[in-house]
């Protein structure tokens, strides 16, 4: 059953506190009309904490991996976009996934800026912080050994560039498109899907203060190899220190990258010793900023003022593991941690921006689930699919994909069925902000 409440943003928070009462739900709102006055964008960013010694999260295994030093600092970048009372906040932080914990203490360590949804997204970089991902299991997949104290540095960190963009907020004309880039292959299969879509938005201010540069690309963030000991955002970082350069400040947000690799110009990735590694990563980082920075000059004209939103809260599917993948054989002692780290509820997020719109999603669909959901947008518009966004169901991978196996089919937790459910609740949330007057 779905349950809908629509209406303009000035009794926006009382529904959004209101809503949760229903374990599947959609709310819907947003503001339309010359007197809602212009979109407003504040952008801020934080240091996530890099500590010598503490576990990186990213790469799984018996032991942790202990950071040694630092390649370049790992952060968190908030971006709040508002119009009239409505505020709706991006906040996309340097960790390999989001867990809904985290993003309930930070929507609780920011109530005074009295925001009406946080959309809490992680690049995927496997060299960021780790253990902030309580129980073994999590310990040993992906996180590292927990530290109690790291989920607050994190939530610290985040609330620290959410209240930065809150008071950075600006007048600002939103233009944004769509462009093509090759920097991806399938990593599983040499004829599988490869993800080429480049969506960006640009904020532009009247103040002279530098433009924003918000864009989306989906291909893991794994240049530096299971061996480097360093914090690094991996390509992502080089890609935003890149625009950066050339005055602008930047955004990413992960893409479909369930099955996708960057593509370094030489080599392999992981061959050769770290620094070779490092030069990969400048490289594709490069690469990818020059692309965002021409998609950029090339857009059109300012579109309308218009912000708009829809949160839907769902039910994941029950666990079904592959048949004869390794987590499988071990069901008898990760049923229980499982079922323990995989969230009850998750929501879903869509935003109108202008004339771009994006759909948040909690899981790591490959390039053809994304392009599936990407199909369904509205025609027209920018569209952005966004992965790991409030937190982690695992892979999202089409039936062909499952059946075939490989590593993404086996961590595919939910089973055949779990990218068609991922479609069909991304298509209803969209039709959220279709519904607002």
């Amino acid at each position: 059953m779905i349950c809908a409440r629509y209406g303009r943003a000035s009794t926006g928070r009382k529904r959004l506190r209101a809503h949760r009462v229903w374990l599947t739900a959609v709310l819907a709102f947003g503001l339309s009309g010359a007197d809602a006055g212009p979109v407003r964008v504040g952008f801020g960013r934080a240091a996530l904490p890099a500590l010598e010694g503490a576990p990186l999260g990213g790469y799984g295994g018996l032991r942790d991996r202990r950071a040694d030093g630092t390649l370049d600092a790992p952060e968190i970048r908030a971006v709040v976009f508002a119009r009239g009372e409505l505020r709706v906040a991006l906040v996309v932080a340097d960790l390999v996934i989001p867990r809904s914990a985290l993003r309930a203490d930070l929507v609780a360590a920011t109530a005074p800026l009295e925001l009406d949804a946080i959309v809490f997204t992680a690049t995927h970089t496997h060299s960021g912080p780790g253990g902030y991902l309580p129980g073994w299991l999590a310990e040993r997949v992906t996180g590292g050994a927990f530290d109690p104290e790291m989920p607050g540095r994190i939530v610290a960190a985040a609330s620290e560039a959410l209240a930065a963009a809150a008071a950075d907020l600006a007048p600002a004309e939103i233009q944004s498109g769509e462009a093509t880039l090759e920097l991806a292959l399938n990593r599983r299969r040499a004829d599988g899907a490869r993800e080429r879509a480049l969506p960006v938005l640009r904020a532009r201010f009247g103040d002279g203060r530098a433009p924003l540069l918000v864009f989306a690309y989906g291909a893991h963030p794994t240049v530096l190899s299971p061996g480097s000991t360093r914090y690094s955002a991996d390509y992502v970082g080089a890609a935003r220190r890149w625009l950066e350069a050339r005055g602008t400040r930047a955004v990413f947000l992960p893409g479909p990258l369930g099955d996708q690799a960057p593509a370094p110009a030489e080599g392999e990735l992981w061959e050769g010793p770290p620094e070779a590694q490092w030069k990969q990563v400048n490289e594709i980082g490069g690469r990818l900023g020059r692309a965002v920075l021409e998609a950029s000059a090339a857009l059109g004209p300012p579109s309308s003022p218009e912000l708009q939103l829809a949160e839907r809260w769902t039910e994941p599917p029950p666990l079904a593991l592959r048949r004869f993948c390794g987590i499988w054989w071990l069901t008898p002692l990760v049923r229980a941690p499982l079922e323990r780290f995989v969230a009850k509820r998750v929501p879903l997020h869509a935003l109108r921006i202008g004339d771009a719109t994006l759909i948040a999603l909690p899981a790591e669909p490959t390039a053809a689930v994304g392009e599936a959901i990407r199909s369904q947008m509205p025609g027209g518009s920018t569209r952005f699919v966004v992965s790991l966004s409030n937190d982690w169901l695992g892979y999202a991978v089409s039936g062909e994909t499952f059946e075939r196996g490989g590593y993404e089919a086996c961590l595919s937790l939910h089973g055949p069925g779990f990218a068609p459910w991922l479609i069909a609740e991304a298509v209803e949330t969209l039709r959220g902000i279709d519904r607002v007057p």
